[in-house]
């Protein structure tokens, strides 16, 4: 997979670091599968690879309403009752604070390589979680201590791939857009980086998919992490 945006100039520094959550400092992107199709299940609403790339990304609100529209035509079809967006959105939360709970672990090099970031620079970490099952996750990692803030879907108005959370972040961290380097895993999420104007380094961990990114690397365990670190003097 090649970059799809120009790379910074070579005498760039980042003065800050936003990474993702989600397939970048752990593997829940799974675990996140099974829960929409558990609560699709539940529902009656199909779920297929189709379906699982169509919300690759996307924040629990988007995806609950994704499942209510599919969900409202599976009751009508049924003389049944359409569930709402926030039962549905709030089934999706409790089944998902579940499931994830069990699978807290951090990928390999994922760490290691934020710490080396957070004893030079400020660092965000960015999701398109909920703020409670964001912040379960930053405390299994033990990084609440240790990075300087963290964004949730539940602090924005629109999630990825819209740009409010790497807006949001960026202006917590106290640097413009353009200074900051994003570290992001999916489609949605370079989308919003590069939209909110941050530099994006992908690390797609096993997906094919497009990403908007200046520099591509196959996980935060990569020898070319660590090579553009160097590069950025950090």
């Amino acid at each position: 997979m090649k970059p799809s945006l120009p790379a910074p100039p070579t005498d760039w520094r980042p003065a800050a670091a936003v990474f993702d959550c989600d397939g970048v400092l752990m593997d829940t992107e799974t675990a996140w599968a099974g829960v929409q199709e558990q609560v699709c299940a539940d529902y009656d609403v199909a779920f297929g690879e189709a379906s699982l790339r169509e919300l690759m990304g996307l924040s629990a609100a988007d995806v609950a309403r994704w499942i209510t529209d599919r969900a409202a035509e599976s009751a009508a079809e049924k003389g049944r009752e359409a569930p709402g967006l926030t039962e549905v959105y709030e089934h999706l939360s409790e089944v998902e604070a579940t499931v994830i709970s069990g699978v807290l672990e951090p990928l390999p090099g994922a760490l290691e390589t934020l710490r080396a970031f957070t004893e030079r620079i400020p660092v965000a970490v960015a999701s398109n979680s909920t703020a409670q099952v964001l912040d379960r996750k930053v405390r299994a990692l033990g990084l609440e201590g240790t990075i300087t803030t963290w964004v949730s879907s539940d602090d924005v108005a629109h999630g990825k791939p819209a740009p409010d959370i790497y807006q949001e972040a960026v202006r917590r961290l106290g640097v413009e857009p353009e200074q900051a380097l994003a570290i992001e895993d999916s489609p949605a999420g370079t989308t919003a980086a590069s939209k909110a104007g941050l530099w994006v380094l992908g690390v797609p961990n096993g997906h094919d998919e497009p990403l908007a990114s200046h520099f591509i690397a196959d996980s935060l365990a990569d020898p070319r992490v660590r090579e553009f670190m160097t590069g950025w003097g950090l």
